[in-house]
């Protein structure tokens, strides 16, 4: 994708042609070979450049095509950090940056539901209000009234439950949960807030 559109030399070369004036000092300017449009033609070739440098920039500004910024793209959100790492390829890099940037300010379930996306996950996230009222549906999570409005709940899908524990409880003990998820979403959640992640 470019921002501006793509020219030969020739029509570079009309276009600063154009802005001569018509009168007999600037006849030469569309004649070939001569000296005038010998300038113009030098003129049009650095402008040309001048053009694929805007359009380059434009394109490596952008975090899903970035590559010669990839580096200022990660310094600028942060990355290392104790949850993502700047190793990988470059697609993976790009998704990092991708991650870090959704995550600035979420706070809402649909927010949270968009950042396990880009990690393909497939999650609901809801408030201890919605998962603590009756009736209540297995799995469930024990709270008080007054912690539920501050502790968000975070379902996954029942195939990402780890295996190997030997009895089969109506609760989660919290292990086994995606370390990325769990690392970026307590990064990112409210200060005043608890994440519980369950299976369902």
């Amino acid at each position: 994708m470019s921002f501006l559109e793509n020219r030969d030399l020739s029509t570079q070369t009309n276009i600063l042609a154009g802005y001569l004036r018509n009168d007999p000092l600037h006849q030469a300017k569309n004649r070939e070979g001569s000296n005038l449009r010998k300038v113009l033609i030098g003129l049009a070739s650095e402008w040309l450049e001048f053009r694929n440098k805007i359009n380059e920039v434009f394109d490596e500004y952008n975090p899903n095509n970035t590559t010669a910024l990839l580096e200022e793209w990660e310094t600028f959100v942060g990355i290392p950090d104790s949850c993502i790492s700047n190793t990988g390829s470059i697609e993976q890099r790009r998704l990092n940056i991708l991650l870090k940037l959704s995550g600035i300010n979420a706070s809402t379930a649909k927010q949270f539901e968009n950042i396990a996306a880009i990690l393909g996950y497939s999650v609901v996230v809801e408030t201890g209000v919605d998962t603590s009222t009756f009736p209540l549906t297995f799995p469930f999570i024990l709270m008080s009234a007054e912690e539920a409005p501050f502790i968000i709940v975070v379902t996954l899908p029942i195939s990402l439950k780890p295996s190997g524990f030997p009895l089969t409880l109506p609760f989660t003990l919290g292990l086994g949960i995606p370390q990325i998820l769990n690392c970026l979403f307590n990064k990112i959640k409210p200060a005043h807030t608890k994440l519980y992640f369950r299976y369902s």
